[in-house]
């Protein structure tokens, strides 16, 4: 099979890779994949798609998903996906919304506009083959394959299992909340509540893993963002919480609540209900729309 090049996701200093790429080159067609932890059952494979350098948004495109025995490889699905816009980009640089609701864009500009996802069922652990066909601007159809990796058991929080019950610093905590926050400017809507005491609360949560500043991805940033712009509908109901990656922005020790939930890259978000159990969770650039129609599902009253 053809490997190619792994995108998004930032390693932590973790060893745990769903996917084993070679380099990417320089041109010709290539899948820069999202998502580095595969599991058994149903996931969301994220992925970009370039052409000669340039990243490719909404061509036409679906995954095959071949099961891998020694030399065979057999088609066992065919699924499409869908390309999500990033609804944090306006022409081709991120928009920040402040606290009180002020919009502006900042940055240098950004060729990530949004994100190819996928719905993938892998029915064992082991070795898949994945590929990923496409026909980018009306033209050709393109195609890629690369090798995956599924693992029976996620170490990472799963859904329907129980958030850990961790005691992230909050600003109350901190002198300033850069010590907490790489983010430029640092939002103090997403540092007033520990898991913890949400969950004792029964307040639904929507937690950020990710460090603005340090990421070396492409797309790792805006996923702050993005959870931004949910605040000021779901902010009375919900608890936002974004929690860095490094201890005080050392970049030499991971921050506890990291390493309690048993992350191997960033970002992850992951969306809890109120009774601590954890009911979505997205590796890599997440989408509002995903983000959104996980979180209503939480706020859904309970059928009688």
């Amino acid at each position: 099979m053809v490997a190619l090049g792994l995108l998004a996701v930032c390693s932590a200093q973790r060893d745990r890779p769903a996917a084993q790429p070679a380099p990417p080159a320089a041109d010709g067609f290539q899948v820069l994949l999202t998502t580095s932890e595969l599991v058994v059952g149903q996931n969301r494979l994220a992925f970009a798609l370039q052409k000669d350098g340039r990243l490719l948004a909404d061509a036409k495109a679906v995954v095959r998903i071949y099961s891998i025995d020694g030399e065979d490889a057999q088609l066992v699905a065919e699924t499409p996906a869908r390309y999500l816009r990033l609804e944090v980009i306006e022409q081709g640089k991120r928009i920040h919304i402040h606290p009180d609701g002020t919009r502006h864009t900042h940055g240098d500009a950004t060729d990530v506009q949004g994100i190819y996802v996928a719905q993938v069922t892998l029915s064992r652990a082991g070795a898949w083959g994945l590929e990923i066909r496409a026909r980018p601007d009306g033209g050709p159809a393109e195609a890629a394959r690369l090798s995956v990796s599924a693992v029976a058991t996620s170490l990472t929080p799963m859904i329907g299992t129980p958030a850990p019950r961790s005691r992230n610093l909050v600003a109350g905590d901190v002198n300033e909340l850069k010590q907490i926050d790489s983010s430029e400017p640092p939002d103090p809507r997403l540092h007033q509540t520990r898991i913890a005491d949400a969950i004792a609360q029964a307040r639904p949560q929507v937690i950020v893993f990710a460090t603005p500043r340090y990421c070396t991805s492409r797309v790792c940033g805006p996923v702050v963002d993005v959870v931004r712009t949910l605040i000021p509908a779901y902010g009375d109901r919900v608890a936002f919480i974004h929690q860095e990656i490094w201890e005080s922005g050392s970049l030499q020790k991971l921050s506890p609540t990291f390493e309690e939930w048993n992350l191997r890259s960033e970002p992850w978000i992951f969306v809890v209900d109120g009774r601590g159990i954890v009911r979505a969770r997205f590796e890599g650039l997440t989408t509002r729309r995903e983000l959104e129609a996980a979180l209503r599902l939480v706020l859904a009253p309970a059928p009688r």
